[in-house]
């Protein structure tokens, strides 16, 4: 008796990543290194994957053996290859999800907080009266705070998640 893979594009999905169509590829950000921009191929004719950013790829049972850290016959029955039909893990899905909404809420923040520095550089270029300065006074006193909370979104995910608690629950 003979066994199908399951279909890559499902089994991507159930595992958390968030696939964006391109022409008859599908792209995703590669969850086996850190990357800001979808370098993860996903052809669903060919039932392959390849990211440009780490140089790996092959079939859905490589992406399991190297995403979950399992050996071929570990991923092979993690896929439901051995005659039981591949379901992902619940817990592990809502880990995935929580995940992706703290990592989208950090690269929002970084990006509102670079905008913020980059306006007051700019009205501070443009400020040529007393008045103009003290407009400014308020946002003056704010920058080293941004400068600060842009260093720590751009470092470890530990600190990340302290400003997160701190920004968005005041602890």
């Amino acid at each position: 008796m003979s066994f199908q893979k399951p279909d890559i594009v499902t089994v991507l999905e159930g595992e958390g990543l968030q696939l964006k169509q391109k022409g008859k590829n599908l792209w995703a950000l590669c969850p086996l290194h850190c990357e800001k921009v979808s370098s993860f191929k996903i052809d669903p004719d060919k039932q392959r994957w390849h990211c440009f950013g780490c140089n790996r790829g092959g079939d859905i049972i490589s992406f399991i053996q190297e995403y979950k850290g399992l050996s071929f016959k570990k991923a092979i029955k993690y896929l439901g290859i051995n005659g039981k039909p591949y379901k992902p893990d619940s817990q592990e899905l809502k880990k995935r999800k929580l995940i992706r909404k703290f990592e989208e809420w950090c690269r929002d923040y970084h990006n509102d907080l670079c905008i913020l520095y980059r306006t007051l550089q700019r009205a501070k270029m443009r400020a040529r009266t007393i008045e103009d300065i003290e407009a400014l006074t308020e946002f003056y006193h704010k920058e080293p705070l941004w400068l600060c909370q842009i260093e720590i979104l751009e470092g470890d995910d530990g600190a990340k998640l302290e400003l997160f608690k701190e920004v968005v629950y005041g602890r």
